[in-house]
């Protein structure tokens, strides 16, 4: 069983009341599972419609496989101009 620690940022950190979030996961895990898997077990980031896991510091693609030792971060959508 692997752990994945996530860093929370911005409005998920404030939905979540937490700064970090451990996911528990048998077997290899891409980031496009791992955005599902955050959504189901926390139903308050459902709603926000543009979530993006990094991990070592860059976007990786929805297949890219996670290693439970990655820097992981869920980012949330944001705005700027």
């Amino acid at each position: 069983m692997s752990t994945y620690h996530i860093l929370l940022f911005g409005i998920c950190r404030d939905l979540l009341k937490s700064s970090t979030i451990s996911i528990e996961k048998e077997g290899s895990v891409t980031v496009g599972e791992m955005l599902q898997i955050l959504r189901s077990k926390h139903p308050a980031l459902e709603n926000l419609p543009s979530l993006r896991l990094a991990a070592e510091h860059r976007f990786p693609e929805p297949d890219f496989i996670l290693s439970e030792t990655m820097e992981i971060a869920l980012i949330p959508p944001v705005s700027g101009g």
